[in-house]
């Protein structure tokens, strides 16, 4: 009976540890979580920007955004498409003649003089790194015969690559009540113009000599991250009053490349505020491989053989520092491509990778082996008929040999017999 009592006593406090030691794992887990958000949003930087953008530049993921969506003005769209379309409409090296309404313009900076012939890559310096407005003029008058045919352009160029929340009244960028943009846009234009090689060279560059028949001068990148931020490989800085200013900068750490995009920011924290957005992302982010080359991702049969479905080359994404970041992942095999004959170089599948910020990744799928179709008896003989045509020949010339040496036994042994049968009629 004692004993009987012992044990239920022992099964109740049994019972009773379980229960507090899962009540004691969720009250943890629902702390943690409140601690992990907390700390989520203590790691969220605090700009007076109006408008802010952090993205990887490889592939657009978005890091941070602050009313990417807002409408907003600043010059900085208008130079940036400028460029972009000036090197994809004109050679760098072609020649650019300076007219009155490019040396008249507000905000002109260069002093070109009417009638002068420039280089399009000394005006796409000058227009990116200082903001020179008689240099757009002179670029769109080369590209287009005017601004109005250019700007017409500008905004063609926008709706074609996306740009839904963008219009242009001018190729400057100087204020106009009906041009705008967004920050979710500008950082579609600015990934769109990296892909250019020369636009990339332009955009990275920190000072550049200017020269003419009357001066030389140094055109000097107006951002200073250039000279402040560790890792800076790109910049811009624009704005309507010095007061309140733009900037789009770029900068690569850990083989990570971010832009980072501030509108109508305090001059006083244009720069510190960039920073901090940065820091924000290198400290938080990681690059890092989402599948490695070469490595089997499915396996399928194609008649009695088995082939592994593999990717040709890593493939990388950004995700924050301790996670995954991917929410599904999804392989489709196309059938009618696994049908010999299968090469290497066949895409026969597609793996699709959806992230946590909805970013969707597609990565194409290879075999691992060739498969050719089954040969005929006929197509095995002729092959190996193909792969010994030097013996073949051999014993085709030894067989006509061997013929020409009996033709000419029998020959000879009919010569023979008819000599004798002379021989014995000669006797008679």
């Amino acid at each position: 009976m004692l004993l009987r009592e012992k044990s239920r006593l022992f099964h109740i406090w049994l019972v009773s540890l379980i229960i507090a030691a899962l009540a004691a794992f969720v009250f943890l887990s629902a702390f943690t979580g409140i601690t992990a958000s907390a700390i989520d949003q203590e790691n969220q930087p605090s700009l007076e920007a109006i408008s802010a953008l952090l993205i990887d530049a490889r592939r657009g993921q978005v890091l941070y955004a602050k009313s990417a969506d807002e409408h907003v003005k600043t010059p900085l769209t208008n130079r940036l498409l400028t460029a972009l379309i000036a090197l994809e409409k004109s050679s760098a090296d072609a020649m650019v003649t300076a007219s009155n309404e490019a040396i008249s313009v507000e905000g002109a900076s260069l002093a070109l003089t009417v009638g002068e012939k420039y280089s399009v890559r000394n005006m796409i310096y000058a227009m990116l790194l200082t903001g020179a407005n008689d240099a757009a003029i002179a670029i769109a008058e080369h590209v287009e015969g005017g601004e109005a045919g250019f700007v017409q352009l500008m905004n063609e160029y926008a709706a074609k690559i996306g740009m839904t929340d963008t219009r242009f009244t001018n190729v400057t960028g100087l204020y106009d009540e009906n041009q705008y943009t967004t920050a979710r846009d500008i950082a579609l234009l600015v990934r769109t113009a990296l892909a250019n090689t020369e636009f990339n060279k332009v955009f990275s560059t920190q000072a550049k000599p200017w020269y003419d028949e009357n001066r030389t001068l140094l055109l000097t990148n107006t951002n200073s991250m250039f000279w402040t931020y560790e890792g800076t490989d790109g910049g811009i800085l624009g704005y309507f009053d010095p007061a309140v200013q733009s900037i789009v900068t770029s900068a690569t750490r850990n083989s990570m490349r971010l832009v980072c995009i501030l509108v109508d920011v305090p001059a006083e924290k244009v720069y510190t505020e960039s920073a901090q957005l940065f820091n924000y992302g290198f400290d938080n982010y990681r690059y890092g491989t989402l599948v490695a080359a070469g490595s089997v991702q499915k396996t399928v049969t194609v008649g009695d053989e088995t082939v592994n479905l593999v990717p040709t080359a890593d493939v990388h994404y950004i995700y924050p520092r301790g996670q995954n970041y991917i929410r599904n992942v999804t392989i489709n095999v196309d059938e009618a491509k696994l049908k010999p004959p299968i090469t290497k170089n066949s895409i026969v599948g597609i793996m699709t990778f959806t992230l946590m910020d909805d970013t969707v990744i597609n990565v194409e799928l290879y075999p691992d082996k060739e498969i050719l179709p089954k040969k005929t008896e006929a197509q095995i003989l002729k092959e190996r008929i193909k792969e010994n045509m030097e013996l073949i020949y051999v014993v085709i010339g030894l067989v006509i040999l061997e013929i020409i040496l009996l033709i000419s036994k029998l020959v000879n042994l009919i010569r023979k017999k008819r000599i004798k049968g002379k021989a014995r009629r000669i006797r008679r």
